[in-house]
């Protein structure tokens, strides 16, 4: 089995979280960092609890830890199956130091803005560069408030 994260999500009514008038930042930008992961060859999977429970039972420190600490323990982060971060999502760098030699090169170019062009040079998608410290002041990274391709 090749190594992977798993991200164990709360009950969440769509599957990024991202969904309904004002989604959580934190969701916005976990899927934004996913989005760019994946894209750099990182196999990253994520389940909810209400839409995938036996998901769930597959990783028994999971379980463990639910029983234990209840609903407020996710989101569960697992890497080659062992749980690497929980109660909040891994950020980027996090995500990196789980296995910094095996990373793809090219994950490092998605953290660099582009020169005069901000995190969404094509407006039509973005990349994890995303986060709200690179937004240009709009209501997303694009910088205005019509478009959405966070």
């Amino acid at each position: 089995m090749d190594k992977k994260f798993v991200i164990y999500d709360p009950p969440m009514c769509c599957s990024s979280g991202v969904c309904g008038p004002n989604p959580d930042q934190a969701l916005i930008d976990i899927q934004g960092t996913i989005t760019g992961l994946r894209k750099s060859g990182v196999v990253v999977e994520r389940y909810i609890i209400n839409q995938s429970p036996e998901k769930f039972k597959e990783n028994p420190e999971v379980i463990e830890l639910i029983q234990k600490h209840q609903l407020k323990v996710l989101p569960i982060t697992t890497y080659d199956g062992k749980v690497v971060k929980m109660g909040a999502y891994p950020t980027l760098d996090e995500f990196k130091a789980c296995y910094p030699d095996e990373l793809p090169d090219k994950l490092d170019s998605l953290v660099t803005v582009p020169d005069d062009e901000g995190c969404c040079a094509d407006k039509n998608s973005c990349d994890i560069s995303c986060g709200p410290q690179y937004r240009q002041g709009g209501s997303n990274c694009c910088g205005d408030s019509k478009s959405s391709c966070c």
